[in-house]
């Protein structure tokens, strides 16, 4: 009976350890999927955030490092202190328009960097040539090389120049000596437009520019340009261009230009071709195949003809005297 009731005991205790056993396995088992869930769920946390960071873009560097910033600024101030340098402090006569007053008619005057210069006289301009000097007790002077409003042509000038390009109120006090001083001011040249007519009509045959070729130079030039507008360009010893208009009554081109006043000058012309009859010279059309062909024209005028032969039967003449006294002298010592 005893031995029955153990053996019960027993067994019961056997299903008990083998239940317990049970329900450790299973929660070991439920441990253990938890687990690798989380396990699982952590790794596709970390790809989707590797995901998301790779779908990111990459941050740009900004295109100014602070070196390049640094060295826009170095660069920066010191184009605005040379401009400052040449707005205040810079006292040269080169690229300014000068304006001076001669017998109460404004002229003027600009020096070019080149070392020309062009003188304005209403609508005429002369252009040539200056020359900067220094003396020895540091004093700046200025020669141009034809005489234009106070200048005297070769005779340098000391000057002086106070003010400011910038702010427009530049003077130029020029000296020859204590008996001669003139002072130009910086100014804004005025242009006095000439009114063409408004029935002007350009003549296609004469639109273009001509030339006067003398030693391989275009001594003359004319321009006849179809707005109305016209040029005439004389190179004999210094270059002067007179600006103005024309038009034309037949066989007359009346050119305008001006000083104090306008000035009308009626000029005959007849064209041929490549060339033209203009002012008593032959000038012969820029571009031209006759332009090409025209090396030189030994002469200007009739004038310039008649003294070349002139010349020319002067040195005969005397060879001929040279020749004749030689002869003399040969025959003397026989």
């Amino acid at each position: 009976m005893s031995e029955k009731i153990n053996s019960e005991l027993n067994a019961e205790e056997t299903l008990d350890t083998a239940s317990e056993d049970a329900e450790k396995a299973v929660s070991t088992v439920e441990d253990n999927a938890t687990a690798a869930d989380n396990t699982v769920s952590d790794v596709d946390i970390t790809e989707t955030e590797k995901s998301e960071e790779e779908a990111k873009p990459a941050k740009k560097k900004p295109f100014l490092q602070p070196p390049i910033i640094i060295a826009c600024c170095i660069v920066l101030a010191a184009i605005l202190g040379f401009l400052v340098y040449i707005a205040f402090f810079l006292k040269e006569p080169e690229n300014v328009t000068w304006s001076d007053e001669i017998n109460g008619t404004k002229v003027y005057l600009e020096f070019k960097s080149d070392g020309t210069y062009t003188g304005y006289f209403g609508s005429v301009e002369l252009i040539g040539s200056f020359q900067k000097t220094k003396d020895d007790e540091g004093k700046n002077s200025i020669a141009i090389d034809q005489n234009f409003g106070n200048f005297i042509q070769g005779m340098p000038a000391t000057y002086t120049i106070t003010g400011s390009k910038i702010l427009g109120n530049q003077k130029m006090t020029c000296s020859y000596g204590e008996d001669r001083e003139f002072t130009m001011t910086q100014a804004k040249r005025d242009k006095s437009p000439l009114e063409l007519p408004e029935d002007f009509t350009p003549d296609d045959n004469l639109t273009g520019s001509w030339v006067v070729k003398y030693m391989n130079y275009d001594v003359i030039k004319a321009t006849f340009n179809k707005d109305g507008s016209m040029v005439l360009e004389m190179n004999q010893g210094a270059t002067v261009k007179y600006n103005g208009i024309y038009t034309i009554d037949g066989s007359t081109i009346n050119f305008t230009y001006y000083l104090t006043d306008s000035t009308v000058v009626p000029l005959n012309y007849t064209i041929d071709g490549d060339y033209m009859n203009f002012m008593g010279y032959n000038f012969v059309r820029v571009g031209s195949d006759a332009e090409k062909s025209t090396a030189d024209q030994q002469s200007l005028t009739a004038q310039a003809n008649e003294q070349a032969q002139t010349n020319e039967q002067a040195q005969a003449n005397e060879q001929t005297q040279e020749t004749q006294a030689a002869e003399a002298v040969t025959e003397a010592a026989e």
